[in-house]
């Protein structure tokens, strides 16, 4: 319904590629070409299972929702949710979990309440969707609200299985209750009454450029002294609270472009403690890079962490000045994260 004519035609491209075996989350490195290709790019395009995300309702009036670059720490903030509910048992209603209605500013001046909940189809909550997925698709849904105008909407989200996550979102201007917007929109709820519009038919994918491709720029990640010990650590899918909590700390840092130092201890779903020390460099100490590309980045390097127990990443978006310098310990008492860089 609210679908302009780009998004038929980028809809148009993305199931012609999809036809050819071309993943609908391709991402494309800057560097690349049309019509060329080599060995790195081709190993950088990752085949992952398409989000999508659903409109159940907007309104418009008052001050509009930001873009995806302006209400990061939004962004970060329903991911660690979501993720928190994922070893949940659903209730007697499918649901999975519902949060406090929560009050944020975004990076643009702009408050914000938000509700979130999920609700399954199935018998678990658990979702192979990431960290670095879903805020993407949070990106992607907020700078199309964005465009549209929107103050305040509430969103499905899915992962094309039983899982669905759920997000009531408000500017304060708007005057909307983002949980009176979504609360009862699961499994088996009635959409007809006065109180909540049906269902509308605006189910969109990853949003795209003339060509049918997301093009973006990476932060690159480059490991050493890696350390390893008793204590390991976890898989990725089990350290997406960490991952998010880092990233989150990260960007605030950037935004407010500061050099100092930041320092903490994060747990993952296996009950591994982390300590973290994190510092940025270059001219301002700031990046460009949005919050998704942070956790991508974090979440990507993550998956060949296994057999580490400690280590210093390096981080860099593009040719800018910025370094993001992460050390980071699952034994801080034998390699102390901040030593690690």
């Amino acid at each position: 319904m609210f679908k302009g004519i780009s998004d038929q035609f980028g809809s148009i491209l993305v199931t012609l590629l999809s036809i050819q075996g071309v993943c609908s989350a391709l991402e494309v490195g800057p560097n690349q070409a049309s019509g060329q290709t080599n060995n790195k790019e081709v190993a950088e395009l990752e085949v992952r299972t398409s989000d999508e995300y659903t409109i159940v309702h907007k309104w418009s009036g008052g001050a509009i929702i930001g873009t995806a670059a302006s209400v990061g720490l939004v962004i970060t903030g329903v991911a660690n949710i979501i993720t928190s509910w994922y070893s949940s048992a659903p209730d007697a209603q499918k649901v999975c979990g519902k949060s406090a209605t929560i009050s944020t500013t975004g990076d643009d001046g702009v408050g914000y309440k938000y509700y979130v909940y999920s609700y399954t189809t199935g018998s678990n909550c658990d979702s192979t969707q990431r960290a670095k997925t879903i805020t993407n698709k949070l990106s992607d849904a907020f700078d199309d609200l964005h465009s549209q105008g929107a103050s305040a909407v509430c969103l499905d989200f899915d992962h094309h299985g039983t899982w669905h996550g759920v997000l009531g979102l408000a500017t304060v201007g708007s005057g909307i209750d983002p949980q009176a917007a979504c609360s009862d929109h699961h499994a088996g709820a009635k959409r007809g009454d006065g109180d909540f519009l049906e269902l509308e038919e605006d189910r969109n994918t990853t949003k795209r450029n003339e060509i049918g491709l997301v093009k973006r720029t990476s932060i690159s990640v480059s490991e050493s002294n890696k350390k390893s010990g008793s204590t390991k650590f976890s898989e990725a899918n089990k350290s997406q609270a960490v991952i998010l909590g880092i990233a989150n700390k990260m960007y605030q840092q950037s935004q407010a472009g500061s050099c100092s130092s930041v320092t903490g201890t994060l747990q993952d779903y296996n009950g591994v403690s982390y300590s973290y020390y994190f510092y940025a460099s270059g001219r301002n100490c700031d990046t460009t890079a949005q919050i998704k590309t942070m956790v991508s980045a974090l979440d990507d390097a993550w998956d060949g962490l296994g057999s580490t127990s400690a280590l210093c990443m390096t981080m860099q978006h593009g040719s800018g000045t910025w370094r993001g310098h992460l050390g980071i310990s699952a034994m801080e008492g034998t390699y102390p994260a901040q030593s690690l860089c």
